[in-house]
């Protein structure tokens, strides 16, 4: 390849590292919407406390709410009448609280107290908030216009129960309890007190709507999506993440629309385990419950998304962009009609997790609800990378600390096989006058250049591939940090000295340079060249060209990746370069004793 050329290539790949940045930079995602506050008109009713019988605990008071848009339940009321008033009632430990309506017995909001919205550390704790499509709503069959709701005060765990009707002539008793472990578990029971079979009609069971934070990045956009576990064939966890955007394409096709829809439903008949809506770190999780007693499975599942609107597309729809960018996901499992004989019940019984994408609490839940965390086949890799960067912190408490402490480890595991190629290579470099008189004297026979060059390597025990080795074993580490990073919520506003979320960017000076600038990078990408720099090579022009190709390539690679990524791979290339310096200084003492004695 002519030098020419070689610049072509060189500046091709550097434009297509950096074109992620560049288009960041000149179209940029819509802003996120902002982060939903605590409802003023929560009532906290837990822990219970047993009161006197007939009197109601004031913390668990009925309180009427305004001002608060319409949820999407199906309520029984005439069109014409207004909805009774709503209640709310809260249920809370010392993880999370839940808000509840008497409107359909839904989940409205879910407080995490142990996780805080924004960087500010006085930013309050993160609140999702399903006002306009409550969570755990049934869909499909007619409820009483609000249901009752009252505290169970001598439960062992924050408890309430909930009486309603349907259209049918069911009776519905919710029963909802909030564990430690950001689970709640549902047992809805529908009993028939007529004298006749009553159906209960196919229905649904929803998530709540997930968007991404205020102040998250357009790069969380990927992890905004859901996940599901069919019950049958035994098939694998389904990520539709990053399938939605082209659900929305198929959508305008099918029904000839000049323009993207805004939403998209997706239908499908495949019976699940278990159903997952999240964004980058937080994530609801459906599971109903089989049991001899009660409890059937689902007979299909609904994916909701929305995408977001282009500038001026509200007055003009010409204005619709061509991709859809995804703004909001939920969805529903279904559950088939089923015959409640006179007397009788049907029930449902769900475990409902909503909380933080923590590896240590999803390995506990059943039918491998670990996998939305999305591992992918280095799962396993990735799990004890992260029990043992958990173990760090546990003694030095700073993931930034702990991700130095794991990358020297890194470093002694693998101290000698680096050591082995770094001897290699210095001998491949001794023999380099070997091999150019073998060229030489058979400059008309490649191939006998070759066969010569190998049994030279032969001889001297020198394996040629011994310089991609010190990268080679980094790449598990490496690719395994990286899926760590990009959804384990550990590391979410993590700081480290200047660095205030090392699950971010550094984007220092963001408000006053026209591009943020990330330190770790460019050192990154310096000691690259220096670690490049001292390695054995048998070509000064290959060395002098990899010396500027590869930081310059690293650097545009990771200027926008996780800081605890790119401060992982920047102490690594500092233990190679000690590792080196070591080495060189080892060979030269020997030299020197050599030649004394002589």
């Amino acid at each position: 390849m002519k030098k020419q050329d070689i610049v072509i290539v060189v500046l091709l790949f550097i434009l297509m590292m950096a074109w992620p940045m560049i288009y960041t930079y000149f179209f940029p995602a819509p802003p996120a919407p902002p982060a939903a506050t605590n409802l003023p008109t929560q009532v906290s009713g837990i822990p219970p406390v047993a009161h006197p019988p007939g009197q109601t605990p004031p913390a668990a008071a009925h309180v009427p709410v305004a001002a608060r848009p319409e949820p999407t339940v199906e309520l029984q009321a005439e069109p014409s009448q207004p909805l009774p008033p709503e209640t709310l009632f809260e249920l809370s430990n010392t993880n999370m609280s839940v808000t509840l309506s008497s409107r359909g017995g839904g989940l409205v909001t879910a407080t995490f107290t142990r996780y805080r919205q924004k960087v500010d550390k006085d930013s309050g704790p993160i609140v999702l908030d399903f006002s306009n499509q409550a969570a755990l709503v049934y869909g499909g069959l007619m409820l009483s216009a609000t249901v009752d709701i009252n505290p169970v005060p001598d439960a062992a765990e924050p408890t309430l129960r909930m009486t309603g009707q349907t259209s049918s002539g069911l009776s519905l008793t919710r029963t909802v309890v909030l564990r430690e472990d950001y689970r709640l578990t549902i047992t809805d029971v529908f009993t028939n007190e007529t004298t006749n079979p009553v159906a209960l009609a196919e229905h649904t069971v929803q998530l709540g709507p997930m968007s991404l934070f205020a102040g998250e990045t357009a790069d969380s956009q990927a992890y905004l999506g859901q996940d599901t576990q069919p019950s049958i064939g035994g098939e694998k966890v389904h990520y539709w993440a990053d399938k939605l955007a082209g659900l929305f394409e198929d959508e305008r096709k099918d029904k000839s629309l000049p323009v993207l829809p805004r939403s998209i439903l997706k239908t499908d008949g495949i019976p699940l385990d278990w159903m997952a809506v999240k964004n980058k770190y937080f994530v609801q999780i459906l599971t109903p419950i089989k049991t001899d007693n009660g409890g059937y499975e689902s007979s299909g599942y609904r994916l909701n998304a929305g995408r977001a609107l282009a500038p001026g597309e509200k007055d003009n729809p010409a204005l619709a962009p061509k991709n859809a960018l995804i703004e909001k996901v939920s969805g529903a499992l279904m559950f088939p009609e089923k015959a409640v004989e006179p007397g009788g019940a049907a029930t449902h019984e769900f475990n409902y997790y909503i909380g933080p994408k923590k590896f240590s609490i999803l390995k506990t839940l059943a039918m491998n609800q670990n996998e939305v965390m999305e591992f992918g086949m280095w799962s396993w890799f990735c799990a004890q990378l992260l029990w043992l960067m958990n173990a760090i912190y546990g003694v030095v408490p700073n993931y930034g600390v702990a991700i130095i402490l794991l990358t020297f480890l890194v470093r002694i595991v693998f101290w000698p096989v680096t050591h082995k190629s770094t001897e290699s290579m210095k001998k491949m470099q001794e023999l380099q006058p070997l091999i150019t008189e073998l060229r030489a004297k058979h400059k008309d026979n490649p191939k006998k250049v070759q066969e010569e060059t190998l049994a030279l390597y032969k001889k001297h025990k020198v394996n040629p591939l011994s310089g991609c080795l010190p990268i080679l074993i980094q790449i598990p580490v490496f690719y395994a940090l990286f899926v760590v990073l990009r959804s384990a919520i550990e590391l979410r506003f993590a700081d480290f000295l200047w660095i205030k979320d090392l699950s971010e960017p550094e984007r220092l000076f963001a408000d006053v340079l026209p591009y943020p600038l990330n330190i770790l990078p460019i050192f990154m990408a310096v000691t690259m060249a220096l670690q490049q720099k001292l390695m054995p090579t048998t070509d000064a022009t290959q060395q002098k060209m990899m010396l500027i190709v590869m930081p310059v390539m690293m650097l545009f690679m990771f200027y926008n990746m996780a800081s605890g990524l790119v401060l992982y791979w920047s102490v690594s290339q500092c233990g190679m370069i000690v590792q080196q310096l070591m080495q060189k200084y080892r060979v030269a003492h020997k030299a020197k004793m050599a030649a004394a004695a002589a």
